[in-house]
């Protein structure tokens, strides 16, 4: 399942003070090591997701321990764990929870650089971009991709989605076609997509994590 929640231009400050009651101190820690609110508050949300993502699949009442690969890549070091990814751009935060390795990637539409256009698209690609939005929706796939992977953006991020015949990855359009999110497994599978909100999220986990 992908856990996305769409309305951060709406979570007050008090709303992100009463999320931090329910972050572990390390993680409240991680989160004010941003300096900017907004960043604050994503990283937040997007550990409040994977608890609550836990909390309805597993039945899991508090968030273990995760540690982070080379790559930057989370994940529980115990066995017989779901696997998890985190990612958020502008309004959205997004976590998937799923029983194999996942990647995911949102992010926003933004004007691309040229320069960044030709890094990162193959000559295919290039011939068929007709906007920001085509290109934003490569970019989120091909990030997902290599966060999947654990391999990040090196020398092979130009044809990472073909370089893996195993990998399936799919792309959706955010909400007032905003970006994409986009999510790569190695299995040809879709995965739902769940809209949270913040009494949504809240209610869930004000019964377990407080």
């Amino acid at each position: 399942m992908i856990y996305l929640f769409q309305e951060l231009h709406t979570f007050s400050a008090r709303s992100f003070e009463e999320s931090l009651q329910l972050l572990p101190s390390e993680r409240r820690e991680y989160a004010f090591h941003f300096k900017h609110p907004e960043d604050q508050k994503r990283s937040a949300l997007a550990w409040l997701l994977l608890a609550y993502g836990l909390r309805k699949e597993y039945g899991m009442e508090a968030v273990p321990k995760f540690r982070k690969a080379a790559s930057g890549k989370p994940f529980f070091p115990e066995t017989h764990m779901p696997f998890f990814n985190l990612s958020h751009s502008g309004n959205f935060v997004g976590c998937a929870v799923h029983d194999q390795e996942i990647g995911l990637d949102i992010q926003e539409i933004t004007e691309p650089r040229d320069s960044l256009i030709r890094r990162v698209c193959t000559q295919d690609e290039l011939a068929s971009l007709k906007s920001s939005q085509d290109f934003c929706r490569i970019w989120t796939m091909k990030e997902s991709a290599v966060k999947l992977t654990g391999e990040g953006i090196t020398g092979n991020f130009r044809d990472i989605l073909t370089l893996h015949p195993d990998m399936h990855t799919h792309a959706v359009p955010l909400e007032n076609e905003a970006g994409f999110l986009a999510y790569s497994v190695f299995a040809d599978t879709e995965l739902p997509i769940q809209i949270v909100s913040t009494p949504e999220l809240f209610r869930i986990l004000c019964q377990t994590l407080m």
